[in-house]
Order: structure tokens, then C-alpha cells, then sequence
């Protein structure tokens, strides 16, 4: 079997951390498989994705458009020289290498996915789907356009899938819910001990509007402004561009927060300062399955998230933590204040976390990646 998948980019990010968890499990446990890769972007991750796949394709490096000699442009001028399309013969080589299927991790990734299957004919296209209504708007606003080309659906959470299926109009038969999976030492004696004298409400993500730095600013504002609690601190671990560290850096002076708020940044193990955590905020606006939730889950922390806004919620739902009303800071604030005050409750959501997303390694799922590869290849 021959399969190539391709990834919206190789960025430290949720879906390609996901796609690589995968792609090491194919090659360890079915050699047989031929793995190729196509990134449509580069990013700081590329060198793991090139060492588990045989063949790996820059899409901007392979299509990039070269200066025309002297002569060309001479014969351009005369309509005697036709300079090719990069972007069609790239599509139309990889084409031909005839894929059994076609693995398009995100939805940035199903039109490239599209657009090969219709040259190759016979490959199928299989579309993992991470995202939610209003990031669809933003990335591909004519998703439904591609619907019909797809032969099967990956979702993150049921939360994806009942978007797809209502909104998108897509055919309940060919939707899968397969939770994400992450990986997490939680044995490693290298995960240091809590400090005793800090409580640290701690957060994740790339720093950006979908995942509510502003929100996590306002909780940290709320709690200065109305508890006795100066031990509390608020973490952030996650890269962050310039010109909103700018913005971030701002807003913490004016709100009085220097010595409250802490954006630590991207780290390449972050698992280290995630078992430093006391109590995970998850103020992400539209998050179909963090990532982060499960390895915070596996290191014991309880979570806090929103209602209607995260995957994750169908795993808190018994317990782990707790589901506030979207976008309400002042009961976040409250959940927060519970767990500083009540260290037994603190322990038993962590203990429930860490058993419930134990489920959540790659050996457990992506075995289930691979039997709906093939279920899509036997249709």
C-alpha cells in the first residue's frame, strides 16, 4: 500500500504533532506500508517528518518559480517560449506515483488532496478534520465544494463531527470520530515537583485570538482584583509572534499584572512546566481536541474549559474538571478559586484526568487511524 499524506505544515502545532504520532506508529508497526509526506509548509518539525516517511515533499520548495534567462524572456516576448506551470507538472508528477490513498491532515490540506486525486482517478482521499465552523470559515469557506471528492472523514471529537454532518452537509456513513493522542513520560523523573509556595493556573497554545490569550489576561485580572491570593500565578507556554508579544506585553502593564502573568514561550518538551501546573485553563474559543488537555491530563491537572468550545468536554463530562459558560470569565475565575481552596478536590479531578486520558497514546489510537485507511480503501 501506498500512502501519502499530507500536512498543512511541520510546525510544534496540535494536527501535524498528531500526523507524526501516526506516522511513527506506521512505520514500527506495518513496514510494509510505503510512507510519503507532502508539507504544503516547512516548519520546525520537518527534519522528525522527513526521518518517518521514505519520500518528503516541499510543496513551496518543489513549485517556486525560478528567474527566466535572457533568451527565455526574448522568446517569451516573441510567443515563442511557454514557461510551464510548476505548481500543475508538481501535482501531475505526484499524481502519477499512483497513491492507494491520499491522507489530507487538516482541511487546508483537502484541496491539494482534491486536486490530485482528480489527475490520478484511482487513489482515495481520506480527510482528517481538526477543525471547527469558524475556522472552516476562515481557512476554506467553500469546504462543501470539495464534500463529494472525499471518501471517508477522520473528526478530532464529536464536536467536529456533529458540525460536519449539520453544517457541512456531510453523510453520516462516511464520518469517523477518532479521539487525537499524545504522548507524555509521565514517569520521567525529570518532571520536577510542584513548588510549594506557588499556585500556578497554567495555559497553552500558539498565542492568538482562537485560543483566548485575552480571555486568560482577564481571569488573571479578576482574581487580582478580587481574592487574596498572591501566590497565584499564570503561565503561558506557546510560541507567540512579534507583533502580538508586543500587544500581549502591553496589556499586562496596564492591567498591573507583571508579577501575575508569565508568557513563557514555545518549548520543545513542555511537558516539564506543564507538571508544574496546579490547574489547566483552557480558554480556547473553537478547540476540537487539544492536545494539550490530554498531556495535562495524563500529568494529573484538573481542567478548566468552555462550554460548546472544546472536544475535550466530552471527556470532562464525569469529571477532571469543570465547564463554565462560554466566555465567562467571572465563573472561570470562581472554578480557579475552588481548586486553590480545596487541595482534595484538586487531587481527585487530577487522578480521574490522569486515568481517563491514559486512553489517549498513540499505540491505543492509531491503530484506529489505520483500520479507517482501510476501510476507505476497501469501498
Amino acid at each position: 500500500m501506498k500512502i501519502l499524506f499530507i500536512t498543512h505544515d511541520t510546525t510544534r502545532t496540535g494536527a501535524p504533532m498528531v500526523l507524526l504520532h501516526f506516522l511513527r506508529w506506521l512505520k514500527k508497526n506495518k513496514p510494509q506500508v510505503q510512507i510519503d509526506v507532502l508539507a504544503l509548509r516547512c516548519g520546525n518539525m520537518e527534519e522528525e517528518f522527513q526521518e518517518n516517511c521514505s519520500n518528503y515533499y516541499n510543496y513551496l520548495l518543489e513549485t517556486k518559480t525560478n528567474s527566466l534567462s535572457i533568451i527565455e524572456r526574448i522568446l517569451k516576448k516573441l510567443h515563442l517560449y511557454k514557461q510551464k506551470n510548476k505548481k500543475e507538472v508538481f501535482i501531475s508528477s505526484i499524481a502519477s506515483k499512483g497513491y492507494d490513498v491520499i491522507y489530507a491532515n487538516t482541511i487546508v490540506s483537502i484541496p491539494m488532496a482534491v486536486a490530485l486525486k482528480k489527475v490520478s482517478l484511482n487513489s482515495k482521499v481520506l480527510a482528517h478534520v481538526h477543525e471547527l465552523n469558524t475556522v472552516i470559515n476562515q481557512l476554506l469557506p467553500n469546504f462543501n465544494q470539495y464534500v463529494e471528492s472525499v471518501d471517508g472523514f477522520i473528526t478530532a471529537s464529536n464536536l467536529v463531527a456533529n458540525n460536519l454532518i449539520k453544517n457541512r452537509l456531510v453523510d453520516r456513513k462516511l464520518v469517523s470520530n477518532i479521539y487525537s493522542c499524545a504522548l507524555v513520560d509521565t514517569n520521567s523523573k525529570a518532571l520536577s515537583k510542584k513548588e510549594q509556595n506557588r499556585f500556578v493556573v497554567g495555559a497553552s497554545g500558539h498565542v492568538s485570538w482562537r485560543k483566548g490569550y485575552d480571555v486568560f489576561l482577564q481571569v488573571a485580572s479578576y482574581i487580582n482584583k478580587h481574592y487574596d491570593a498572591n501566590n497565584i500565578v499564570f503561565e503561558w507556554v506557546g510560541s507567540i509572534n512579534k507583533d502580538v508579544k508586543f500587544i500581549v506585553e502591553a496589556d499586562i502593564q496596564k492591567m498591573g499584572l507583571q508579577n501575575r502573568v508569565h508568557f513563557i514561550g514555545e518549548l520543545k518538551d513542555p511537558s516539564l512546566k506543564y507538571s508544574n501546573f496546579d490547574v489547566f485553563l483552557m480558554t480556547s474559543r473553537e478547540d476540537p481536541f487539544p492536545l494539550v488537555c490530554i498531556e495535562i491530563g495524563m500529568l494529573g491537572k484538573p481542567i478548566i474549559s468552555f462550554q460548546n468550545a472544546v472536544g475535550t468536554n466530552e471527556v470532562l463530562k464525569d469529571g477532571g474538571g469543570v465547564v463554565v459558560p462560554y466566555l465567562d470569565i467571572e465563573e472561570m475565575s470562581k472554578c480557579i478559586m475552588k481548586y486553590y481552596d480545596d487541595k482534595k478536590l484538586l487531587e481527585e479531578h487530577g487522578d480521574y484526568n490522569k486515568s481517563a486520558f491514559s486512553n489517549f497514546t498513540p499505540d491505543l489510537i492509531c491503530p484506529k487511524y489505520y483500520a479507517e485507511i482501510l476501510r476507505v480503501l476497501d469501498k
